[in-house]
């Protein structure tokens, strides 16, 4: 069996990636002998990971690499720095196959360099991936002439080539992310596994389960209940949809609505005055940080939820793939990834001057429709597209292509294979006139070229 290094955030770390690997683990378990490395003196949390893989620690992975221990290293990437800066330094020095979270890093390296202090590490890494462009923003933002690059413009400068280029292979979650790289990186093998809803319920449970965990979070049966699900900050739009359900309740458009805000709530996202100001304060509940398990029973419990994100770095909802999971409608923006869902499965609103108002039509839309046949039609496709199993086999058949050799990045192996020239050649030229040593290098190069052309 294929020896598989496993690089991710594990609980008891924040993370949705933590999440993400726990629930994809078990799945890759018998496909592959997995050794998951977590921080040295780290204790994972899960238990069925505890008990089913090989835990090692940062410190046991290089002896293990230069030994050939792996036939292949996977690491899980995101955006947040406390949880990847060590998987990111390791990712660049031994590469393997990196599954790219969300396709801008740029807060990333905004936390890794300016947060630090080092101004002239977050230049050299623009100038890396973007040139002299890349330098002439940064001095911009420096001179404070535009507002911070990764805040408004990180689509355009997401910092990620360092990455593509020390990769064996990229793994995205969207066509979006998939088509943004392909530009940047042809010589990078890049490959799409759909991001998994976890938990498929089945179409015959979706109400009974919405009346059971109704009575266990005593949540009225009568009430039309509205949920926002996960970290609550300026980009989920939740302000947005405050004015929208301030416009509904003042027009009565809706009797007895509830909107729950499931999660913690960001210090700098002043939520709470809104909705009093709003006259809202019977209507929104804010919930603070719940377990994944309430995480679930909210999901379960709602009528419809709203996942809006803007703007975005090219990131994936893995709360979206948990509600589309329970059958429930949704409203996301119109962006990114979240454009590739069929209108009849995820309703999309767009990001401008119509937000609010298409909000209202949306929500009143989803208060009219049949949601037991809507139910079904979600279940139905997230079945089909985005089951465990889909997403496992899109994992083995990716990592199994890059181990054969039918996929590769050029870049990498002409550096493997200049690296063992020079090695070869260093031992031959000690012995060699100089005149014949040029006359060979002139040849073999215009030899190297054709062949990479």
């Amino acid at each position: 069996m294929k020896k598989l290094a496993y690089f991710s955030p594990l609980n008891p770390i924040k993370s949705g990636i933590s999440d993400y690997s726990e629930d994809l683990l078990p799945f890759l378990n018998g496909e592959f002998d997995i050794d998951v490395y977590v921080p040295n003196n780290f204790r994972v949390e899960n238990e069925k990971v505890q008990n089913i893989f090989k835990i090692r620690e940062f410190y046991e992975f290089e002896d293990l690499f230069n030994k050939d221990e792996y036939h292949v290293v996977l690491y899980h990437i995101g955006n947040n720095y406390v949880a990847h800066n060590e998987i990111y330094e390791f990712a660049i020095k031994y590469p393997g196959i990196v599954v790219l979270h969300d396709y801008s890093l740029h807060h990333f390296f905004a936390a890794k360099t300016l947060e630090q202090g080092n101004i002239s590490e977050y230049k050299e890494e623009m100038f890396y991936c973007h040139g002299n462009e890349g330098l002439n923003k940064v001095n911009e933002f420096l001179n404070h002439k535009i507002p911070p690059i990764w805040e408004t413009d990180s689509l355009n400068y997401p910092l990620n080539l360092r990455l593509l280029d020390r990769s064996a292979g990229i793994i995205v979650h969207s066509q979006f992310a998939l088509q943004l790289l392909k530009k940047q990186a042809p010589y990078t093998p890049i490959g799409v596994v759909p991001l998994p809803a976890p938990y498929i319920t089945d179409i015959d449970l979706i109400y009974s389960k919405m009346i059971t965990e109704r009575e266990a979070l005593d949540i009225s049966s009568d009430d039309f209940i509205i949920c926002s699900l996960g970290y609550a900050n300026i980009t989920k739009r939740i302000d947005k949809v405050i004015e929208a359900l301030k416009f509904i309740k003042a027009n009565k458009l809706i009797e007895n609505f509830k909107f729950y805000i499931v999660g913690e709530i960001a210090e700098s996202y002043p939520l709470k005055d809104l909705i009093k100001k709003s006259n809202l304060v019977d209507e929104v509940i804010c919930t603070g940080y719940v377990s994944l398990d309430q995480f679930d029973q909210y999901i379960a419990a709602s009528d419809m939820c709203i996942n809006l994100r803007y703007p975005t770095q090219g990131e994936n909802s893995a709360s979206l793939l948990k509600i589309l999971g329970h059958g429930k409608p949704v409203i996301a923006t119109d962006i990114g990834s979240f454009s590739e869902f069929p209108e009849n499965i995820v309703s999309k609103i767009s990001h401008g001057d119509s937000e609010v108002e298409e909000i209202v039509s949306s929500i009143l839309e989803n208060f009219e429709i049949n949601r037991v046949t809507i139910g079904e039609e979600i279940i139905n496709y997230t079945k089909l597209n985005n089951s465990m199993s889909v997403c496992t086999n899109s994992y083995v058949k990716f990592i199994d292509d890059i181990i054969s050799g039918d996929l590769f990045n050029t870049l990498l192996e002409l550096d493997h294979y200049f690296n063992s020239c020079i090695s070869e050649y260093s031992v031959f030229f000690k012995e060699i006139e100089r005149s014949t040593v040029d006359t060979f290098l002139d040849y073999s190069i215009i030899n190297y070229l054709k062949v990479f052309n």
